[in-house]
């Protein structure tokens, strides 16, 4: 069909066709951004289980971390202990209702465990205590302990790993028998042809 004088038909589908492409576009660069982010994150979940560290772990580090309100995620726990308590699994925390022992851990030493985290994690460094009261030194002090324990001991520990983990594979020169002892032996023993 040919457009009359006039006629916007076919500009306007021309630019809806623009406008799918555009947002198509967006929508293609995201989905393999996504793959991507997918891909890493199951190398490093396989490379975690290899060490002894199961998924579930970081799925709920992951899940503590970024939780907006942590309470939930202090109640959950407390939920789950109860049951696991209920059915023997566990041993019954002593004293006082399971609500009530939560709030035991306060002060000093929950600030300079929070503190120690978020510097191990690389978070940023900022307490969320009022500035210049203990609080406050006990989170930032703890923050760069958790820091310079990250910084000092994660190249040692992935060096070590590194190296034990090249022990476990022998090298390669390319030549099938080297490790074996046995080449001389298995030239010997093929068969000799002659022209």
């Amino acid at each position: 069909m040919t457009a009359l004088p006039g006629d916007n038909s076919s500009k306007a589908e021309n630019d809806f066709r623009l406008l799918v492409a555009y947002y198509h576009r967006k929508d293609l660069a995201s989905h393999f951004e996504a793959k991507r982010i997918a891909d890493e994150k199951k190398a490093n979940r396989k490379n975690a289980n290899a060490h002894g560290i199961p998924s579930a772990k970081l799925d709920h580090y992951l899940k503590s971390v970024v939780a907006d309100d942590k309470q939930k995620v202090v109640d959950k726990h407390l939920s789950d202990r109860q049951n696991l308590e209920w059915m023997g699994l566990i041993a019954k925390t002593t004293g006082g209702d399971l609500l009530a022992q939560a709030e035991r851990v306060t002060g000093e030493p929950l600030i300079r465990a929070q503190g120690f985290q978020a510097g191990l994690l690389g978070a940023d460094r900022v307490s969320g205590q009022m500035a210049g009261t203990n609080e406050d030194h006990w989170w930032l002090t703890s923050y760069d302990e958790g820091r310079k324990e990250y910084e000092t001991k994660i190249p040692d520990l992935l060096a070590r790993i590194e190296a034990a983990a090249s022990k476990e594979e022998p090298a390669s020169d390319g030549d099938p028998f080297a490790n074996s002892g046995d080449a001389d032996e298995w030239a010997s023993a093929a068969p000799q042809v002659s022209h």
